[in-house]
């Protein structure tokens, strides 16, 4: 199905450790494992050095973990998606997509942070528009929910003040 619109996500700021913190911490792992490896006086056969290997690896490891979440460097794994029938919300490659089928919604609240949806069996989905890089997709993506909630029959209210430049 042809997408209307696709905007990418923001990184998720609910971790515990921001990311600059994790990738500082990453890196003077691999600094402090590289060390280990070549000061260690003695042969090469060493069974710490077994251990400084796998120590290495497993940062290295955590390096790519944090690098797939929170950066585009393996394409954009963060995104919303508008469809004609569905809306789609991504947050990173571990994470499960969330697909709002839009024929099983009853009505859509808007405002400046929320979509809300409510759904015909007395549910409620929510997505949050934090997370959308800038105010031009923002807008983009109120619009996009406008004209699919006009096209299926479905009330939306919109809550959203104003964007205001300061």
């Amino acid at each position: 199905m042809r997408s209307l619109a696709r905007v990418g996500l923001r990184p998720s700021r609910d971790h515990k450790i921001s990311f600059g913190v994790q990738l500082a911490l990453v890196l003077l792992w691999i600094i402090y494992s590289l060390f280990l490896i070549f000061t260690e006086p003695g042969s090469s056969t060493n069974d710490r050095h077994f251990i400084h290997y796998v120590f290495m690896a497993l940062a290295i490891g955590y390096l790519l973990f944090i690098l797939a979440q929170n950066t585009s460097l393996f394409g954009t794994q963060s995104y919303l998606e508008i469809t004609p029938a569905y809306v789609v919300e991504k947050r990173g490659h571990f994470k499960k997509k969330v697909a709002i089928y839009l024929q099983e919604v009853t009505g859509i609240v808007l405002n400046n942070t929320l979509a809300k949806f409510t759904m015909r069996d007395g549910t409620r989905c929510q997505i949050d528009l934090k997370l959308v890089n800038n105010r031009k997709s923002q807008n983009l993506v109120k619009e996009k929910l406008m004209e699919v909630a006009k096209k299926h029959d479905i009330p939306v209210t919109d809550n959203s003040a104003p964007n205001r430049r300061k």
